[in-house]
């Protein structure tokens, strides 16, 4: 309990970016194994994992230490898990894009209740993306690491 009491507000914040990238993670890795879509693009997994792996870093890096190399690294990494998480959703809705159109707006996808479903996940998980790149920005302007006595 003493260890969370010592924590800045960046450290909370950063908890949460996390587990919406986890989130976000396992809710991609579900739509793209819709029977309407299967089409996986290793890229987009492979950027939030990489952007879990920097959060990760910013996280537990401040624990470590407190010299400035450790700083400059934690808020590289920092930049490095917004730009990816980005990159991931920008890189996600171009993907989709084309497919809102077929399903939402023809009547060749008319009653058919694969693609409604996997379109409307689709549009949840844009909106879980873009919550988290919000979340993800905020979270850059707190400061990680414990608090000074």
């Amino acid at each position: 309990m003493n260890f969370l009491k010592n924590q800045k507000i960046g450290f909370f914040a950063y908890i949460i970016v996390g587990l919406m990238t986890i989130t976000t993670l396992s809710i991609y890795i579900s739509n793209v194994n819709k029977p309407y879509y299967e089409d996986m693009r290793m890229n987009v997994l492979f950027m939030l994992i990489g952007a879990i792996v920097a959060i990760l870093v910013s996280i537990i890096l401040p624990q470590l230490g407190d010299s400035k190399g450790v700083k400059i690294l934690v808020d590289v990494s920092r930049i490095i898990a917004t730009v990816l998480i980005i990159w991931a959703g920008v890189r996600f809705i171009s993907m989709r894009v084309e497919s809102f159109g077929y399903i939402f707006g023809s009547n060749l996808e008319l009653g058919n209740e694969a693609a409604f479903e996997a379109g409307e996940q689709a549009v949840m998980l844009i909106v879980i993306f873009v919550i988290t790149w919000v979340l993800s920005i905020l979270a850059s302007f707190f400061d990680i690491g414990k608090k000074a006595y």
